[in-house]
């Protein structure tokens, strides 16, 4: 960033008022978000013989380290030969076998994350690089935290060679079970020694994004230590498609596969193709007839239970007791004795020799599959989340989920998203499956609900449960709700409780000035959050230090707090970084927060710097529209989180067009985002057009959103069309919008409703929500609220 001489003073009115939009931008953009996963609790660890052992590199085929085999080409004379193409080397393997390479010169231990989306080669990527760079040491690849955690006790005992290559195809699966959090702390205890062992990660970006942000509100942090792991790794995106250089490469005619790829592949997705997705999808959407309708059945449960929260594992019998809710009265009584076997064998079919729509869990030892569980195929998991993201399950699905849910971590998760979809009384009942089952964030789910609608006295008999079944911070969420309430003397007494209890955000609540003026213990409250590992205390400890001139203690503190995996800490960097007058230092805080996927202390210096230095303020807000690199196109439902920086820059931009040049020129800067298919930026020019009178055209936007798939322009469509006098129309969307969790269409059905009579008043909606097949539901709460 250019500096313009300016000092610290000339900012802080800047700053103000960039901070003071934060909010705003967060309010416009933020959309309806499930509970976060449940809190992971460690189990006891066993002294055993390691289950998954190291074997030499070499020894490894590829297949049983997750490279999926690829479509046989039209020369392939076996086609039950596993196929494996020729592999083109692109831009994202240079770097990462670069990076393997440092490690393994320096003799240090390194962690590197292999990010992409389903079918775009991740395993194979990490697969060619461990043969090219770590071919002469071992590899082991546990298939569950109990089996990491012995990998990890014998390095850190030298019972296994630490130049050990730890392989976590689908890290998530391993990081976020029962012992998820304990080996990601015992690898990052492990990351401080002088072993030079690799671990080479490969994971979903939506996986990656969910276990990297810090879950917002009062909830317990669920994956704090797996998400201070990922910030230590270095992460080699690879990109979904081929370049046209890569395409060249591929195009040589020598490989069979990948000529077949060429021939049949779209825009340059060669490994989507490769795994055969395509066929896999229309061997999913063809089966109407016959007895393939049994297996579409079981398929679609299965996608439908993997969106809404359940587990990779899916047992068989879930699968058995859901399907029937997914055929007509015709195909159930048609139904021959062994149709559940019928479908499976469907469902098991092999597309194109290359894979299949359900298939096995591999066993713990590494050999063979898991008994009664099957799998879903990544392309078949991501293609149900997109076509079925506004279709709610029916009963019978919610029936089969309580009689086989694995365990309250999926409890929880359906819980959640039966909330998120205005299904209060089911969520309440799986809530409190979950509490019964030994996960007390159960009770205070079930509590929430209850406060939320007014209902106090449950709620705090439900915190009290929370607190004799081991959660230590339900106290502390009590206490926040009535600070929300303003009834500060109660939430000084739970959170003095939750103090007590053990709960050190409730140190944060009470270094406040509504329950303390001493200024002496509102810093030790902080200090001593700070030091339990509090991140938001460690980043206003860091802000008090920058502004008490400490900038090298400042500096500290901010490093922990973002190496720990708070996404504000870099953010509040960059403000007082520009404060100060550094505008050097303040954007080279945003590239490293751009680096990390947040866009928005990028478009805060901007704005700040935009006052100032009008083309110098466009250039940082231009780079911050650009999100990093990631193409438009695909911001279609980014989390708030990632977005909300090119959200904030589009807006200062469009602002500033507009209060130069006319309206036109800021709704210009609009229609550019637009155009490049970003359907937030769509949403919120239709947004715009409605309101100055251009309805034609603010309608046309929506519907090419909701045609995307963007979620949030359903609920926006249904104002839309409310507002057009079609009632009919606006109904049959709000519901639709809430179907898919956008809850903003929430109102605007209760009040359509209870003008048609179907409710006495709008706001019983929001204490009554939905029943499965939506309409209003009885009511499930005691007495009135």
């Amino acid at each position: 960033m250019r500096e313009s001489g300016r000092g610290p003073e000339d900012l802080s009115a800047a700053v103000r008022r960039a901070q003071g939009l934060l909010q705003g931008a967060r309010s416009a953009v933020g959309s309806d978000s499930g509970l976060p996963d449940p809190a992971v609790r460690p189990a006891a660890h066993r002294s055993a013989p390691l289950s998954d052992r190291p074997r030499p590199v070499a020894d490894w085929p590829p297949g049983r380290l997750g490279v999926h085999p690829a479509v046989a080409g039209a020369r392939e004379a076996d086609p039950a030969r596993f196929v494996l193409p020729a592999y083109v080397v692109r831009d994202h393997d240079r770097a990462l076998r670069a990076c393997l390479t440092r490690a393994a010169d320096a003799g240090r231990p390194s962690v590197v994350l292999v990010r992409g989306e389903s079918c775009t080669g991740k395993s194979r990527t990490g697969y060619e690089a461990v043969r090219s760079c770590c071919g002469d040491r071992h590899l082991a690849f546990p298939k569950s935290g109990q089996s990491l955690l012995e990998l990890l006790d014998a390095l850190a005992t030298d019972a296994v060679d630490p130049h050990l290559v730890l392989w976590l195809d689908e890290a998530q699966n391993v990081l976020t079970g029962p012992d998820g959090e304990r080996a990601a702390l015992r690898l990052r205890r492990l990351l401080e020694t002088d072993r030079p062992f690799v671990v080479l990660m490969t994971m979903w970006p939506e996986h990656a994004r969910r276990l990297s942000e810090r879950p917002e509100g009062l909830r317990e942090d669920p994956h704090r230590q797996v998400r201070a792991l990922l910030t230590q790794a270095d992460v080699f995106p690879v990109p979904a498609t081929f370049s046209g250089a890569a395409i060249d490469a591929a195009g040589d005619g020598r490989d069979p596969s990948l000529e077949l790829a060429l021939l049949t592949g779209r825009d340059g997705a060669i490994t989507q193709t490769l795994a055969a997705a395509p066929q896999l999808v229309e061997h999913y959407e063809s089966a109407d007839g016959g007895s393939a309708c049994y297996g579409r059945a079981v398929l679609t449960a299965a996608m439908d239970a993997r969106r809404l929260g359940y587990g990779a594992a899916l047992p068989l019998g879930l699968l058995e007791a859901a399907a029937p809710a997914y055929l007509t009265e015709a195909q159930r009584a048609a139904a021959p004795p062994d149709w559940f076997d019928r479908a499976l064998a469907f469902a098991e079919t092999e597309i194109r020799g290359v894979v299949r729509s359900l298939s096995g869990v591999v066993a713990a030892g590494g050999m063979g599959a898991e008994p009664g569980v099957r799998r879903l195929a990544d392309f078949l998991d991501h293609h149900g989340r997109l076509t079925r993201a506004r279709i709610f399950p029916p009963q019978g699905f919610w029936d089969a989920v309580r009689g086989h849910a694995a365990g309250p971590a999926d409890l929880l998760a359906l819980g959640g998203s039966a909330e998120n979809r205005s299904r209060f009384a089911l969520a309440d009942a799986l809530f409190r499956r979950a509490g019964e089952e030994g996960e007390p964030r159960g009770w205070v789910e079930m509590a929430r609900l209850r406060w939320e609608r007014g209902h106090e006295d449950e709620a705090v008999a439900l915190i009290a449960t929370a607190h004799e079944h081991g959660d230590s911070g339900a106290l502390t969420d009590l206490a926040h709700w009535y600070d929300e309430a303003e009834d500060y003397e109660r939430a000084e007494r739970y959170a003095r409780e939750g103090l007590r209890a053990g709960n050190t955000e409730a140190m944060l609540l009470l270094a406040d000035a509504r329950y303390t003026s001493d200024s002496e213990e509102i810093e030790r409250l902080t200090r001593a959050a700070a030091e339990s590992g509090d991140l938001a205390a460690l980043t206003l400890l860091a802000t008090d230090r920058m502004r008490a001139g400490d900038e090298d203690g400042a500096e500290a503190l901010y490093r922990r707090a973002m190496a720990a995996g708070h996404v504000h800490a870099v953010g509040e960097l960059t403000l007082e970084r520009a404060r100060r007058g550094d505008a050097a230092g303040a954007e080279a805080a945003a590239w490293e927060a751009l680096a990390s996927g947040d866009s928005f202390p990028m478009a805060l210096l901007g704005h700040v710097v935009m006052s100032e230095d009008p083309v110098e303020g466009t250039r940082i807000l231009r780079q911050s529209a650009d999100l990093g690199g990631l193409p438009p196109a695909r911001m279609v439902n980014l989390p708030a989180l990632p977005y909300m920086g090119r959200f904030h820059a589009l807006m200062v931009l469009a602002g500033t067009a507009e209060a130069e040049h006319g309206e036109e020129a800021g709704l210009a800067v609009w229609r550019q985002a637009a155009a490049e298919g970003d359907q937030h930026a769509a949403t919120w020019l239709a947004g715009i057009l409605s309101r100055s009178g251009r309805g034609d055209e603010a309608r046309h936007l929506y519907e090419e959103a909701v045609a995307a798939g963007h979620l949030p322009a359903l609920a926006e469509l249904a104002w839309d069309y409310e507002a057009s006098g079609e009632r009919a129309a606006a109904e049959r969307t709000a519901l639709a919008a809430l179907d898919a969790g956008q809850s903003r269409a929430r109102s605007l059905l209760g009040r359509l409703w209870a003008q048609s009579g179907r409710l006495d008043d709008p706001d019983d909606l929001l204490g009554r929500g939905l029943d499965v097949t939506g309409g209003p539901a009885p009511a499930w709460l005691p007495g009135p609220g």
